[in-house]
């Protein structure tokens, strides 16, 4: 079926959503189930990603790379097996193995993609992977801050008006971004944005839940404890208490272990005053602590977005639903940028420089091959059919 796809690649997690052609028009974006940010790549180059890519790691942990979205730029290559990789290549690997498995339900390939990218990212960064894209033999595609895509999906729900200031807290299980935006005429435009030097991701509140019920309960197993930590803190997030083992633990407890690291982590927020409200994406932005702290800190609105884990994704979705017809590579390099008097000047997003290259010369890679995967119109599809 025709379909545009939105891409959102986390150090944890990768989410997708999908937007269907209706005839002339459009649906609205249906997240895909999301997988493991771990990828695969074997002896013959085939790239498997999430649960697959988890089972090989048991045997081939050499082969196999998390992180490589926030290494892009990094001149410093992800060494799998015997074959050197840029962090760009392994990302568009990711993306393209995403576009065959959605490909594979929909019965042809997307016709756009967006995939979107931390806010800090300037024209170098974006360059790298759009070329990595773009090599990859992928569908047209485009690329935004994952701010930007959150604005967009919130916008589809409700009316933000031009010159309204809004901000996006994006928490993760690894990373955390902060970030302003202005509502321009016809898009969002990215004023600012942060990234705290110790930010409280969903990993650092695993952690805290882990030393606090392993303190209590004595000799637990440490990999299945804190497994099971992690499923507490998400069912914290709608119950007053749960059960971690042997040990009882109410949402009470968990935010008092909580609450000074994300106090500092969003204390930039603070200093914005003209925000109408704060957009909570992110795999932990459930946590129903974070949205009374926003509202503390910046006296605005806090709006947890619908299935925040996949919001960001639905976002660029409805991006790339929308840009039909444009030239895509061309107009979505780079999203506008614009200053404000009462910021700092360190504070207003910019093209960032090239990075001094390192003194050793890196053999030019090309991206992994991706996995065939099954066409419901029959066949297999590999790169060398494109």
């Amino acid at each position: 079926m025709r379909h545009v796809l939105g891409i959102d690649i986390g150090s944890t997690g990768i989410a997708a959503a999908v937007c269907r052609g209706v005839g002339e028009s459009w649906s609205e974006p249906v997240a895909v189930p999301p997988v493991e940010s771990i990828l695969h790549v074997a002896p013959d180059a085939t790239v498997s990603v999430g649960a697959e890519a988890l089972r090989q790691s048991v045997t081939e942990p050499d082969r196999t790379a998390r992180g490589f979205l926030r290494r892009v730029g990094d001149d410093v290559p992800f060494l799998l097996g015997d074959e050197l990789y840029t962090a760009e290549a392994l990302t568009a690997a990711a993306a393209g193995w995403v576009v065959d498995q959605v490909a594979a339900e929909e019965g042809e390939p997307a016709e756009r993609i967006a995939v979107t990218h931390p806010p800090s990212w300037g024209t170098y960064r974006r360059k790298l992977l759009l070329d990595a894209l773009h090599a990859a033999g992928l569908p047209p595609a485009m690329l935004l801050p994952a701010p930007v895509a959150a604005a967009e999906g919130h916008l589809a729900r409700e009316r933000i008006d031009p010159g309204t200031l809004v901000g996006v807290c994006r928490i993760g299980g690894e990373h955390t971004d902060l970030a302003v935006l202005h509502r321009g005429p016809t898009a969002f435009e990215l004023v600012t944005h942060a990234e705290p030097a110790e930010p409280v991701s969903g990993k650092v509140l695993d952690d805290l839940l882990f030393d606090h019920v392993r303190d209590r309960c004595g000799e637990v197993a440490p990999s299945a404890l804190r497994l099971v930590c992690t499923e507490a803190k998400e069912r914290l997030s709608v119950l007053p208490e749960t059960e971690i083992g042997p040990v009882r633990v109410t949402r009470a407890e968990f935010d008092r272990l909580a609450r000074p690291g994300l106090l500092a982590t969003l204390e930039p927020l603070r200093r914005y005053e003209r925000l109408s409200a704060v957009l909570l994406v992110g795999g932990t932005a459930a946590v129903p602590l974070l949205a009374d702290l926003v509202v503390g800190l910046t006296g605005c609105r806090a709006v947890t977005e619908p299935e925040p884990a996949t919001a960001v994704a639905r976002g660029a979705a409805l991006v790339a639903r929308l840009a039909e017809g444009a030239a895509v590579e061309s107009t979505a390099l780079v999203p506008k940028v614009t200053g404000f008097p009462d910021l700092e000047p360190e504070d207003v997003y910019d093209d960032e420089p090239v990075p001094p290259r390192p003194p050793v010369v890196l053999t030019p890679l090309e991206p992994p091959r991706r996995r065939f995967v099954p066409s419901r119109r029959g066949g297999s599809r590999s790169e060398d059919d494109e």
